[in-house]
């Protein structure tokens, strides 16, 4: 492989003095590879060139999210659809997506230009909003599709099919459609299960139902998942892409969700465990280095 050019995305509320995007362009300089960034952060490094980000879409063989989870979901949906591999540097609280950790950086930059990593591809979700027979939204999802009432709107009640087979209904907020990426975000919040992230599959999981018996479900990633708000739902409620996309839904509406037509790339250094990061985010107030 040639020369790498790593195109950088900052979060400027997290990385506020930009400490951590310099320290992260000078190491991958002293590693022999090209750093690219916006033209507004190069400036503020006292750089010489900058590029617009289609500049630096078409230019880079890696990416590198600077933030949290947040941060690198809203990267992840850009990279995607530009099949650039990437990951995040964690500068925000849990970050079980944005994994390499700030005392890190400089071994998962050095591991990069080794080229001393995996590529891991991830399941997406797809979904797509009908109204009156006629598509009026499409999105996708790397973590979670999710359906809930707006605001101070009363229950909703949720009619689940998976492909033309009625699976129930479901009174309450609203219910999660997760990949196992995503399974550690919300749908691990409203007591899903946690799932491998590089398995496949899709995970429902009703948020504050108000049915005892309600429960997650597992489907396989080939399904289809239907949603349907009942039709005599008087308030509107809101179908979020990620917590980054939503769109506003109405009675009668039909949500349908399926897995996205090709996955997103993940750069994985390879002797980082996911139960060893479970531990580490969950209970431990410092994750293991990366050796």
């Amino acid at each position: 492989m040639g020369r790498k050019n790593i195109g950088l995305f900052v979060n400027r509320k997290k990385d506020k003095e930009l400490k951590i995007t310099g320290k992260l362009v000078n190491l991958i300089l002293k590693y022999g590879m090209t750093p690219l960034l916006p033209r507004s952060i190069s400036d503020d490094l006292g750089l010489r060139e900058g590029y617009t980000e289609s500049e630096m879409l078409g230019m880079s063989s890696f990416l590198i999210s600077i933030g949290g989870d947040g941060t690198l979901l809203n990267m992840a949906r850009t990279s995607y659809s530009h099949d650039i591999p990437l990951f995040g540097i964690n500068l925000g609280t849990v970050g079980f997506l944005a994994d390499v950790e700030i005392n890190e950086i400089e071994k998962a930059v050095k591991r990069l230009a080794d080229e001393d990593f995996e590529i891991k591809n991830r399941m997406v979700l797809s979904a797509t909003v009908f109204r009156d027979n006629s598509a009026v939204f499409e999105g996708i999802a790397i973590n979670d599709a999710v359906v809930n009432r707006d605001g101070l709107s009363r229950i909703i009640r949720l009619h689940v099919f998976v492909d033309d087979q009625f699976v129930d209904s479901f009174p309450g907020d609203g219910v999660i459609v997760s990949t196992p990426t995503g399974s550690t975000a919300y749908n691990l919040s409203a007591g899903g299960p946690i799932v491998q992230p590089d398995m496949e599959m899709m995970i429902t999981t009703p948020i504050c139902p108000h049915i005892l018996y309600s429960r997650s479900f597992i489907t396989s990633p080939d399904r289809k998942l239907r949603i349907i708000i009942n039709d005599d739902y008087a308030d509107s409620a809101i179908l979020t892409m990620d917590g980054q996309e939503g769109f506003r839904v109405a009675a009668g509406d039909e949500i349908v969700v399926t897995r996205a037509p090709k996955d997103i790339k993940f750069v994985s250094f390879k002797d980082i465990n996911f139960f060893d990061v479970l531990r580490a985010k969950i209970h431990d107030p410092v994750l293991k280095p990366i050796h």
